[in-house]
């Protein structure tokens, strides 16, 4: 890890702490405070979708073909373990420290640099998935306001600072020669593009056919969230789009 590292964790650590003491608790509630401003990057982001992002994600679904769509995602997912063998580690979740490292190690051996899931093939749990805001949360940080990031979409308060740590908090890149640290960000937009692709017809569903699609975003994504983190709302209903069908 570099001192830029430790520098991101400490910093966005800061900036937690302070929203601790200045956000409200919001475990079932929508908290979301700067609706105007997030409707703007939100109508930003669906114009960014809808004239760049989607039309080429399409023509990435008829060009690529599936098994190296396959072995393009393979090899993301299997880059991005050791981040969260990292979170998992600062969760004191050892046991599924254990699991990753394991996977990342056959993968990485055996599926020729995570090209191939061998992992799956052996019949191998599946990689914890797990990020830095989820260990935020694990150490008590409130969720804050809720947040529509440019390019990013939505997110709460404190997945954005975990953002910020993850992107820097790296340990395959921070390792990787300087040449290969080059590839790995294309690789990641690759990898997004295919998922693009994939649920279009989900994303579609959000987007361009719910009467408020900045409501149904931000609906799903805080069910999805606080259902992940364990702290789901007792009654979802006040999540659900009030203007769908």
């Amino acid at each position: 890890m570099t001192l830029y590292s430790f520098r991101a964790i400490f910093s966005v650590a800061a900036l937690a702490l302070l929203a601790a003491c200045s956000t409200p608790p919001t475990k079932n509630a929508i908290h979301d405070p700067s609706e105007a401003e997030n409707r703007k990057v939100h109508n930003f982001n669906k114009a960014l979708d809808r004239n760049l992002v989607a039309p080429i994600a399409r023509g990435y679904g008829k060009t690529v073909p599936l098994q190296a769509d396959r072995a393009i995602s393979n090899v993301a997912s299997n880059l991005a373990i050791p981040g969260e063998i990292v979170n998992s580690f600062l969760q004191f979740r050892m046991e599924d420290v254990i699991t990753n490292t394991i996977r990342f190690t056959t993968n990485t051996i055996f599926g020729v640099g995570g090209l191939f899931d061998a992992a799956t093939f052996l019949g191998m749990e599946e990689d914890v998935d797990t990020d830095f805001g989820e260990t935020l949360a694990v150490y008590g940080f409130p969720e804050g306001e809720y947040l529509e990031v440019p390019v990013y979409g939505p997110r709460t308060e404190r997945e954005a600072y975990g953002l910020v740590v993850d992107f820097f908090l790296d340990p395959v890149g921070n390792f990787l020669p300087s040449s290969a640290r080059k590839g790995t960000f294309p690789l990641y937009v690759v990898d997004k593009v295919g998922d693009r692709n994939e649920y279009d017809d989900a994303i579609n569903g959000i987007l361009y056919e719910s009467e408020d699609s900045y409501v149904a975003a931000r609906s799903l994504y805080l069910q999805n969230r606080r259902f992940k983190l364990g702290s789901a709302a007792d009654n979802l209903d006040d999540l659900e789009d009030p203007y769908a069908d």
